[in-house]
């Protein structure tokens, strides 16, 4: 009987326990806590395989350093910050979860519009601080008077806008750059500056590329509504945060509810960090349980991978991004 294959396992950031367990069937599993390029380069030396989450940074200077790695595992709906040059010339596969957080991410951000809109944040920590009747002569508008512009209409953002406009009546408006086009919403298509100037509610859903880094911009964020919310829980590469700050502080627009950043941790003396009618929150618009057992469909498909089996959900990379700078 032949001696069965084991394999060397590196898992970075924190994956459900169960599903580093069925590796352990097949191999050696170092637990990565170090997950700066420095701590992924020693880690991937010698590793067959890597199993990670959403906020891993595979450059090509840390692909280089793991010549026999033959897998990616990204417990994840997304394959942001992979070398997808290098994983395309090496052909180092890459499988994710890409169903996992859907309906995780709909919840949160809907619940991010609902509380930036109803300044839920700021009457809380009022009423802490001893106010009452003042608060009580306060008035919000609500959503069935509220034009919901969508920049972006993934799964996620055409479910949010189906949310919002079956059930509190909202008008749906949306533009989407890379040419998607709701498949069950009803929303009218508008060109990107009348969704700027026309959206009380914007809410990003656009995939990290080269084309929507930073595709809200100062310029963009000047042609905003007073009125206008900014709500984010999809790529923290899609602001430019410190200009979204700016206009917080001035009051050129009315707040923000921002789950992503483009440097995370947010660093502490971001601007952000004290813009008022602003919600921030740890990237945790994916944080469920039912999120987290996705981890076991991905180790399984990367334990397809290994045994040279066709995975179920194979990451396809883009072939017109370019490669990181090798210094990174």
């Amino acid at each position: 009987m032949p001696t069965p294959m084991t394999f060397r396992f590196v898992v970075a950031e924190q994956v459900l326990p169960a599903a580093v367990d069925r590796l352990r069937e097949h191999g050696s599993v170092v637990e990565l806590t170090d997950v700066s390029p420095a701590g992924l380069r020693a880690a991937l030396q010698d590793a067959d395989a890597l199993v990670t989450k959403s906020r891993t940074h595979l450059t090509a200077r840390v692909l280089e350093a793991a010549p026999h790695l033959k897998v990616v595992g990204r417990v994840s709906p997304a394959c942001d910050y992979i070398d997808q040059h290098v994983i395309r010339e090496r052909r180092i596969q890459v499988v994710y979860a890409p169903d996992s957080a859907s309906r995780s991410l709909i919840e949160y951000t809907v619940a991010l519009i609902l509380a930036a809109h109803r300044r839920i944040p700021y009457f809380e920590k009022r009423l802490r601080a001893g106010e009452y009747a003042s608060l009580r002569n306060m008035l919000c508008g609500g959503l069935s008077r509220t034009v919901v512009g969508l920049l972006g209409v993934n799964e996620v953002g055409e479910a949010v806008g189906r949310i919002l406009c079956s059930g509190f009546g909202s008008r749906i408006i949306y533009h989407d750059p890379t040419g998607a086009r709701p498949l069950s919403l009803e929303a009218d298509e508008v060109d990107f500056d009348t969704l700027l100037k026309t959206s009380g509610i914007l809410s990003l859903h656009l995939p990290q590329r080269p084309s929507t880094h930073r595709i809200l911009n100062a310029e963009r964020i000047a042609m905003l509504s007073p009125s206008c919310i900014v709500v984010n829980a999809s790529r923290g590469t899609l602001i430019d945060t410190p200009a979204l700050a700016e206009a917080l502080k001035t009051g050129a627009i009315a707040g923000a509810a921002i789950d992503v950043f483009e440097h995370e941790p947010l660093p502490l003396q971001h601007p952000l960090r004290t813009a008022p009618n602003c919600i921030l929150t740890p990237h945790m618009g994916t944080q469920t349980r039912d999120s987290e057992e996705a981890a076991f469909d991905v180790v399984e498909d990367v334990l397809r991978v290994l045994r040279g089996e066709a995975p179920r959900h194979p990451f396809v990379p883009d072939p017109d991004t370019p490669p990181t700078p090798a210094s990174t």
